[in-house]
């Protein structure tokens, strides 16, 4: 293996300064959970390495109405966070689900973000919540919709000299909830076949006010079903709207066969889990 350079910075300062100067040529380490598999395995051995551990961004918290997400926060600190499982269940869930204990006590949420994997399981969960994502660099700040980041497998918009540094969501409020759930080839420490997460909102009468859906590991990237959501959008959360939303949102996908699952497979698991989500996040429990 060639040799790397490696820093750790001490300040969010400096490690901007250095992936300034070094652009591409620079890999963030956060857990390591994929860097260092991949150098070890040898599928990507980067040039240098600047490791975010003591840049303070590990910390979930709500101000200002809104739930601030450091993207350094490990996935078991996301996972028994009781003020997600209370304001972001969908994350709490997808967070407490991802791999096997000692990962989890690694992997972090910025980490499974900027991996761009279509199958992240708090990459779902999150675009269902309508997280939005803060990129940093020397130049300063931008903040666009989690949907929006990434391109395809392992692609994304960040830029060189940037660094994802926080996540925001808004915190469910009163008749609102989300859910995640995912299907994996075995009951645990396996990725998904397909997951998918849903935020609804109703009113006193039961009518859905607003509702998010996300479907992951059926397309290039992760899909947010917006046809779907339409379906339901102003309609009573009834047995019949989410089937059919969920038939829906089996039109916005594009699943293929691969080694985890098949297209048709996957379509079915959206029908699914879309309907299991959506009646979960409304309150209406897993059957109805």
């Amino acid at each position: 293996m060639k040799d790397v350079q490696y820093f750790a910075p001490d300040t969010l300062r400096q490690a901007l300064q250095l992936l300034g100067k070094h652009g591409a040529r620079i890999s963030v380490l956060a857990g390591g959970t994929d860097l260092v598999r991949d150098m070890n395995l040898e599928f990507k051995v980067p040039d240098n390495i600047l490791w975010i551990g003591k840049l303070g961004l590990e910390y979930i918290k709500l101000q200002d109405g809104v739930i601030h997400i450091g993207a350094a926060t490990r996935m078991q600190t996301a996972g028994a966070s009781k003020l997600l499982q209370d304001k972001a269940a969908a994350l709490a869930q997808a967070a407490g689900k991802l791999a096997a204990p000692p990962v989890r006590s690694l992997a972090t949420l910025g980490g499974n973000i900027c991996t761009a994997s279509p199958a992240g399981d708090t990459v779902c969960a999150m675009i269902g919540l309508g997280a939005d994502i803060v990129l940093t660099s020397s130049q300063g700040k931008r903040i666009l919709p989690l949907e929006k980041f990434f391109r395809g497998p392992g692609k994304t918009v960040i830029k060189p000299g940037e660094l994802l540094t926080e996540i925001r969501i808004r915190p469910t409020g009163k008749n609102e909830g989300s859910a995640y759930r995912k299907v994996g080839r075995r009951q645990a420490l396996t990725l998904a076949v397909l997951n998918t997460a849903a935020r609804v909102q109703l009113d006193a009468k039961g009518n859905c006010v607003d509702v998010r859906i996300a479907v992951g590991s059926a397309a290039p990237t992760p899909v947010r079903a917006v046809k779907a959501e339409a379906v339901l959008r102003g309609k009573k959360l009834t047995p019949e709207a989410i089937a059919k939303a969920a038939e829906t949102a089996v039109t916005e996908i594009k699943p293929i066969d691969d080694v985890h699952g098949t297209a048709w497979y996957r379509r079915q698991l959206t029908r699914v889990l879309v309907a299991r989500v959506l009646r979960s996040a409304g309150g209406l429990g897993e059957e109805g």
